[in-house]
């Protein structure tokens, strides 16, 4: 007993003495570095939660380092919804995950956040068709067809735009998509261009609008279609109901012997350069749409094309309006013209220029940016006629007074001669007008008289009810080129946006605005100046510097203990 009591009560050795204290500082600052791991964990998941919030809530604060910018939202498209007043549900028919794991949905599902981000009156919900069948039922109630799986569905009260995820919010590259159609290809082969701020932005246009119009357009005569069916005409007819439909306007199909024109339906027209002419029902069921029973307050857009054969109907019909379009097309090789590539080829085109004396009415296009031309490829001239009968021209673009005119040929009394068409023509194109190509007659250019030439007008007819003024118009166009497929999808060119806005104003609707299609054929990553250099910044100077700094002071930290 007694040497076990010395034995405790001996001294610890000094060897002892030291394992242990080692034993403690191993201890010590393995829980150090235990406590640091945990803490920078939760700090990493703390950020990663506030940046996600961020996001979420400051939608702009998130980089978009993609070439075409896929993810920004222009910002005519912030201004506008910023001033929603309304409420705007945008309800996807699928659940929430698909569209994370796919990249073309999640493209969709991210511009779609954006929207709910920046406005406190747009709110989102994802469903599933089968598994929430109520959801559903609300929505088909307000639709007249059926809503199936992968739509965007955007309602306000009691109106309601449906579109599909694929066909409506992608640009697709219709060469293709035939591919596709036969089995020869996948569908996202076919995707081109990202459109779906442009469909997302319309579609609340469309279901907010106080004041919305329907527009009726005249494709078909006896179920065959009404213009030259060139491959050219056919894109432009449609580039020109997706832009009205894309900018809030009801748009619908007619036939212009089977169709009744309604006054009671339909606020405008578009009559898209019938390749024959037109018989006089037809051209007296437009003028009865027109006189509205004596009420006026119509609008007809009639567009010209060097593809017609001749129309005395119609030629008789403007006439009435105090217009005539001559059978040449305007042509200008100096420095008021551009090259530019349309579905019918490449050539030089004429500039065409907005009439700034007609500004004050309103007829300038509210152009956001007025730098951007308005080319006019193959556009016939339009000529006022003088006649006293009360109704007004009024030129709303003309060309350079270095523009001349290059005749059509007449020979055939079909359409215009190839040699009308670019130099570089499509084979569409080029095919339609082998056979006039063959009675061309010879045309000095140096000879030609050059002046300035319209190319868009604008016919008015306005009477007075003693309170108030009444009025209808007819705006002429002189070219299917100038709603050219290409042209409009291509935010260089203010073709798109002048026709959208001019309209509003003849018409009183209000908002538009005009989104170009955003090109997915670049995949490569890129950014701009500005974001360059605050990436930069981070990892070149502000990591290191934050490295070195805590370097710095673990090492005095040991130094000193």
């Amino acid at each position: 007993m007694k040497n076990q009591e010395k034995k405790a009560a001996a001294p610890m050795s000094e060897e002892k003495r030291q394992n242990k204290l080692k034993r403690r500082k191993k201890l010590k600052y393995g829980g150090l570095a235990t406590a640091v791991t945990a803490i920078f964990v939760v700090v990493v998941i703390l950020v990663n939660v506030i940046v996600s919030l961020i996001g979420n809530r400051f939608p702009n604060a998130v980089l978009d380092l993609t070439t075409s910018n896929v993810y920004e939202i222009s910002d005519e498209t912030l201004d506008y919804i910023r001033d929603l007043d309304q409420d705007v549900e945008i309800a996807v028919s699928s659940d929430e995950s698909t569209f994370q794991t796919d990249k073309y949905y999640k493209m969709i599902s991210e511009t779609i956040s954006k929207y709910q981000g920046y406005s406190d009156h747009i709110s989102v919900t994802y469903f599933d068709t089968t598994k929430d069948p109520d959801i559903l039922a609300q929505y088909q109630e307000l639709y007249g067809g059926t809503i199936s799986s992968g739509k965007i569905i955007v309602t306000s009260g009691k109106r309601i735009k449906v579109y599909d995820c694929f066909s409506d919010m992608f640009e697709l590259d219709q060469q293709t998509y035939q591919y596709y159609q036969y089995g020869m290809a996948s569908l996202t082969d076919c995707i081109t261009g990202f459109k779906g701020e442009q469909t997302l932005t319309s579609a609340i246009m469309n279901v907010t609008d106080s004041n919305p119009k329907a527009v009726g357009v005249i494709a078909q005569s006896n179920g065959e279609l009404i213009y030259s069916q060139t491959q050219a005409n056919y894109y432009a007819v449609s580039a020109a109901q997706s832009l009205l439909d894309s900018n809030g306007y009801d748009v619908t199909e007619l036939d212009i012997v089977t169709d009744t024109l309604d006054t009671e339906q339909y606020d405008i027209l578009l009559l898209p350069a019938p390749a024959q002419d037109l018989t006089t029902d037809a051209i007296a069921k437009i003028k009865d749409f027109l006189y509205n029973d004596g009420n006026l307050g119509k609008q007809l857009i009639y567009i010209a094309d060097y593809t017609q054969s001749s129309t005395p109907n119609l030629d008789a019909f403007l006439k009435e309006w105090n217009v005539q379009i001559d059978r040449s097309v305007v042509r200008d090789e100096d420095s008021s013209s551009q090259t530019v590539s349309t579905l019918s080829g490449k050539g030089k085109v004429p500039i065409a220029y907005v009439n700034a004396d007609e500004d004050d009415k309103g007829y300038d296009g509210n152009l956001n940016n007025t730098s951007l031309p308005v080319v006019a490829p193959l556009t016939r001239p339009i000529d006022a006629l003088t006649a006293n009968n009360g109704r007004t021209v009024t030129s709303l673009l003309t060309t350079s007074n270095t523009s001349y005119r290059y005749p059509l040929s007449d020979a055939s009394g079909d359409t215009a001669s190839a040699d009308d068409v670019p130099e570089e023509t499509t084979e569409d194109a080029a095919e339609a007008e082998t056979e006039a190509a063959e009675t061309t007659t010879s045309f000095n250019v140096s000879a030609a008289e050059r002046s300035e030439n319209t190319v868009m007008a604008l016919c008015r007819d306005q009477q007075s009810t003693g309170s108030e003024f009444i009025e209808s118009d007819v705006i002429v166009l002189g070219s299917m080129s100038l709603l050219d497929y290409n042209l409009v999808q291509d935010s260089a060119y203010n073709n798109a946006e002048y026709f959208v806005g001019l309209l509003n104003s003849i018409c009183g609707k209000e908002d538009s605005i005009v989104i170009a299609a955003k090109d997915l054929s670049q995949t490569s990553i890129s950014a701009t100046e500005t974001q360059l250099k605050t990436i930069r910044t981070l990892v070149v100077f502000l990591i290191p510097l934050a490295v070195v700094v805590i370097g710095v002071i673990v090492a005095v930290r040991r130094r000193w203990r």
